[in-house]
């Protein structure tokens, strides 16, 4: 599969011959509902030259169309074409094609400068309408910010405990954390460092704690929390502010208990990345992809009391032709971060099937749970694709959340394992393909499951037992219910 991906990238070519042993799994020839065209506002996309070579036609915008735009502090309609709007703002939604049946599209909010909103584009009106599939999911994105999924997994935790199931979610998926713009949370925390700081000197402060930003990702603005940074909080908001009035700066971090004892490869910490699909909103269906995730390693010997930033966090795979070599080489999928870890864990299969795979599903699960009423649209037609990262403790029995994204780049830089990623795309292609073939009392997730190579049922709402055997019959009852 991958030398015939490599192939047809090379020659640019418009029509990807399909290798024999995959025909099998394609929708059958003729029963899509429309022809497979799509429209991305998006340049220089990986993912765009691949469906050419799926057979996929890629539709020009229209040269004009009609947009709602802000003019003088109200809503006009005004003539717009694909010069004069801002690739930065959703004016070219409203130059999609209408016979365009997939619309991918790089983001799917749009603000000015100054960061304000400007979501004019009505979705199933001007864009996204009922034979058009999109692949985002409004609101279905929401936990991809820190805070957002601290306070939804909060809330999920007390919905369980008010119908008495509070077994049924008894520890957080993440690492203990502080929204630093909850005052409450705020003042917890700021009493945390208040009582390590009479505990300890500058020279004997533990890392116990790290700020991240709600909203970056890939390390960005982390901090660790050490003396000078405890004492520099404990001044700002007990002498000159409270948490009450936040400066505009620490309204978007969370503060997180740092995991100090991280399983390490080759004395480096790591994280690893796992690969998830939402196919369908209502009924719910998500996928899970075991194989096709990576591991992430430091690109500096780890040191928990060090103040060196880098060694505390990930590094991506670039730079220095040595240490990306290294790196390449420790780029593990979970069954090969077994392997490695094979003389501590001894049985391989037994952790993969008894500690890892069902601490990640269950984590991913409860996820969804815990944000599934953020989901803004019901119809079929709206997927959402993630790449969900996790870390290991020493012990190998547990694995914490840290953080999800959306819309990840699944480009696989090792060479040999570009195969993984051309398997994840091919599965979202299949997807994709069966969706269109289908009306809406027509869908039958089954019918689909058996075509994926890559990606494994997670979450199925049509079925009887929609969490396939991972929740228990009482602590499955549909998080809608909760409200009533």
């Amino acid at each position: 599969l991958s030398t015939v991906f490599q192939a047809s990238l090379k020659k640019k070519s418009t029509c990807w011959p399909i290798p024999n042993h995959l025909l099998e799994r394609t929708v059958p020839a003729g029963t899509l509902r429309s022809k497979k065209a799509f429209w991305s506002d998006s340049k220089g996309q990986k993912p765009i030259p691949l469906m050419k070579g799926l057979g996929w036609g890629k539709l020009e915008s229209k040269p004009s169309g009609r947009a709602l735009k802000f003019k003088q502090n109200s809503l006009q309609w005004t003539e717009v074409n694909t010069k004069t709007s801002d690739r930065e703002s959703n004016e070219r939604l409203f130059l999609v094609p209408e016979d365009a049946s997939l619309i991918y599209t790089k983001r799917y909010f749009y603000s000015t400068p100054e960061k304000t909103n400007k979501q004019t584009a009505r979705i199933g009106i001007d864009y996204a309408c009922p034979n058009q599939m999109l692949n985002h999911i409004p609101g279905a994105s929401a936990y991809c910010r820190k805070d957002y999924l601290q306070r939804y997994l909060m809330d999920y935790q007390k919905r369980y405990k008010a119908l008495d199931l509070s077994h049924c979610y008894q520890e957080s998926l993440t690492p203990d954390s502080y929204i630093l713009s909850e005052p409450e949370h705020c003042i917890a925390f700021i009493d945390q460092l208040k009582q390590m700081v009479r505990t300890y000197d500058s020279q004997n402060f533990p890392l116990n704690w790290i700020l991240k930003s709600a909203v970056q990702h890939k390390g960005s603005g982390i901090k660790l929390v050490d003396y000078d940074l405890a004492v520099h909080y404990l001044k700002l908001y007990t002498r000159n502010t409270n948490c009450y009035n936040l400066l505009p700066e620490d309204s978007q971090l969370i503060a997180q208990k740092y995991i100090g004892n991280p399983a390490l490869i080759e004395g480096r910490k790591f994280d690893f990345r796992v690969f998830v699909a939402v196919i369908n909103s209502d009924p719910l269906v998500a996928l899970w992809s075991p194989e096709s995730g990576h591991s992430r390693v430091s690109d500096q010997i780890f040191n928990k009391t060090s103040k060196d930033f880098t060694t505390h966090i990930t590094a991506d795979v670039k730079g220095d032709p040595e240490v990306t070599e290294f790196l390449l080489r420790h780029r593990f999928n979970l069954k090969e971060l077994a392997l490695y870890f094979q003389d501590q864990i001894q049985d391989v299969d037994k952790w993969l099937n008894e500690v890892a795979y069902p601490q990640i599903k269950s984590i991913l699960i409860h996820m969804f749970r815990a944000t599934q009423q953020n989901f803004l649209v019901k119809r079929p037609g709206f997927m959402e694709f993630y790449g969900v990262d996790f870390i290991l403790e020493d012990n190998m029995e547990k694995i914490y959340l840290l953080e999800s994204n959306r819309r990840p780049n699944v480009y696989e830089k090792k060479k040999e394992l570009r195969y993984r990623q051309n398997n994840l795309l091919y599965d979202m292609h299949l997807v994709t393909e069966y969706l269109l073939s289908k009306e809406v009392s027509e869908l039958d997730p089954e019918d689909l499951y058996w075509r994926l190579s890559s990606f494994e049922p997670l979450i199925d709402e049509t079925k009887p037992d929609p969490y396939f055997g991972m929740l228990s019959h009482e602590c499955s009852v549909p998080f809608k219910d909760f409200n009533t």
